[in-house]
């Protein structure tokens, strides 16, 4: 005596569900990590924006990002790369693009690998080394002083 048609097309219904549940919290996962990134870089122009109209500023700002990105890079891809190695490799594609700030590694931050943050003194920020990173962990110092005309993220 077998299993009654019904009950075999009732378990197959459970697991049907079973496995579309599972697809759907993925995909409602995935848009909340592109939001994240988004936002981050919302408030990131809006720290830049905030800054350049005040007389002067030194602000430190938290870096929330998903899981898996580990630095943020600030690099100026058509000038002369001082400091090339795993992070220029994996931003350098990108250099037809108009962008200065970039996430490593891109292949985590959801289609939003770069962005163009506007007011930012990029040649100082690039100073010492371009690309310029800093790990998601530390976090980020906008500073502007009195006479400065651009912010600087350290």
């Amino acid at each position: 005596m077998g299993m009654p048609f019904g009950m075999i097309f009732a378990i197959l219904l459970i697991v049907v569900f079973v496995v579309v549940a599972f697809i759907a919290v993925d995909y409602f996962l995935d848009i909340g990590d592109a939001s994240s990134v988004g936002l981050f870089y919302r408030e990131l122009q809006g720290g830049v924006n905030d800054a350049l109209s005040g007389q002067s500023s030194a602000v430190n700002f938290d870096i929330d990002l998903p899981s898996g990105i580990e630095k943020v890079c600030f690099a100026n891809l058509s000038a002369t790369i001082t400091r090339p190695g795993a992070d220029y490799d994996q931003i350098r594609n990108y250099d037809v693009y108009r962008a200065n700030t970039f996430l490593v590694p891109p292949e985590k931050a959801e289609n939003m690998q770069w962005k163009l943050i506007e007011h930012i003194n990029l040649e100082k920020i690039t100073a010492q080394g371009n690309p310029y990173c800093v790990e998601v962990s530390k976090g980020l110092r906008i500073e502007k002083d009195f006479y400065d005309k651009l912010v600087m993220i350290s």
